[in-house]
């Protein structure tokens, strides 16, 4: 999978018209996920796309610096273990991480990345040999609660919806998701098709996003619920 890592604001916090087009387009996102109940009734919020390289990854990564940059604590998970990027935006090792903890081979002080970037704290994927094992049972549950426990906030990059059956188990385990759609890839059935199913597993969607990648520079879109 490849990333176009400008796409990711900067982590320097320097400002630069791609990285204030970007904080203003998150900070819009940012307003309405409020208004839908994050920090309060929702501390864990997944980014999740329909298919592969749906910009899920990317608009997680952006939203954890953006939240960093405006003082909260964040932990960033990289719950996409069939899709690693992170280590590479971040610039960190990719093990021990998340699958290592949950398979019993590491514990969370050993995943965890302190400082990745201003408030930002990453968990990457790590080594996994089946990641839908991986997130049965209660142990990924158990990882967000502990990492909210000193974090305001833990984003998730949650596998994508066509392809990773795990998907439906991250979901459950957050207090709500936010679809991600790249532009001019699904039809309007699609998307709705997807958004009920996501509803269908009990957690609140708070919106969708589109990532317009033909421009490179995420676009938000009129919310669908």
């Amino acid at each position: 999978m490849s990333v176009d890592v400008p796409d990711v604001v900067s982590r320097s916090g320097s400002s630069g018209r791609r990285s204030e087009v970007i904080a203003t387009e998150l900070g819009y996102l940012w307003s309405s996920m409020l208004r839908r109940g994050a920090m309060e009734a929702h501390r864990s919020i997944g980014l999740v796309g329909i298919g592969e390289n749906e910009g899920s990854n990317t608009m997680a990564a952006n939203l954890s610096l953006f939240l960093g940059s405006k003082g909260n604590q964040v932990a960033l998970i990289e719950a996409a273990l069939r899709a690693q990027v992170l280590t590479r935006i971040f610039e960190c090792t990719p093990t021990p991480g998340l699958a290592d903890v949950l398979g019993g081979d590491a514990t969370l002080r050993d995943a965890l990345r302190p400082g990745v970037a201003s408030g930002v704290d990453l968990v990457p994927a790590g080594q996994s040999v089946d990641p839908f094992w991986a997130f049965t049972g209660e142990g990924f549950r158990d990882l967000v609660q502990q990492l909210l426990s000193d974090h305001d906030l833990c984003i998730v990059d949650v596998p994508c919806l066509n392809g990773a059956p795990e998907a439906s188990l991250v979901v459950r385990s957050l207090d709500a998701v936010v679809l991600v759609v790249e532009a001019n890839r699904h039809r309007a059935d699609v998307i709705k098709r997807n958004v009920s199913y996501l509803r269908s597993l009990g957690t609140p969607v708070l919106g969708s996003v589109m990532s317009e990648l033909a421009h490179e520079v995420p676009t938000m879109i009129e919310k669908l619920l």
